[in-house]
């Protein structure tokens, strides 16, 4: 059996198609003004050889909300959060002795995005390695904040993308 259906119908069909498929891309943090920074998370204790590292990454994570132009508060209905893969300084003396990138700092995480009840909206991996300046005498401390401020700058372009 053939169903006729008129044509204002079969649009109206096409229409709800079309925007449910559109809401469920929508990005998580589109017309987002307030955010809540959870404390991160490390999921491996012994690739995180920095003990301040889950708060240093935590505040580039607020930082880089912050220059996104979305606000830090306390029960705001999105919630975000790092879960920290691996944090290292970097080692002065690989990068003197056997140099092209070895002993480079590194940051590994994944930035989570969740509604207030807890549901994941979105999940990104980052990974950001020290940058290589002339010398492979930087210290470790040099290092660090050069994959800090990389780190930032990359939240930050993950959090425009979510807008």
């Amino acid at each position: 059996m053939i169903c006729k259906m008129s044509k204002a119908a079969f649009a109206c069909g096409l229409i709800l198609i079309f925007s449910s498929a559109l809401a469920q891309n929508t990005p998580p943090l589109r017309g987002v003004k307030t955010v809540q920074v959870d404390p991160t998370v490390v999921s491996d204790p012994k690739k995180v050889k920095e003990e301040a590292a889950p708060n240093l990454v935590q505040d580039s994570l607020k930082n880089a909300f912050r220059s996104a132009n979305i606000e830090l508060g306390d029960s705001a209905p999105i919630r975000a959060h790092i879960v920290l893969d691996e944090f290292s300084s970097g080692s002065m003396a690989k990068r003197f002795w056997v140099g092209m990138g070895a002993g480079r700092s590194t940051v590994t995480c994944q930035l989570i995005v969740q509604d207030a009840a807890g549901k994941e909206l979105a999940k990104t991996k980052i990974h950001v390695r020290g940058n290589l300046v002339w010398s492979p005498y930087q210290g470790n401390n040099t290092q660090r904040r050069q994959a800090v401020s990389s780190f930032e700058q990359r939240l930050l372009e993950e959090i425009e993308k979510m807008k």
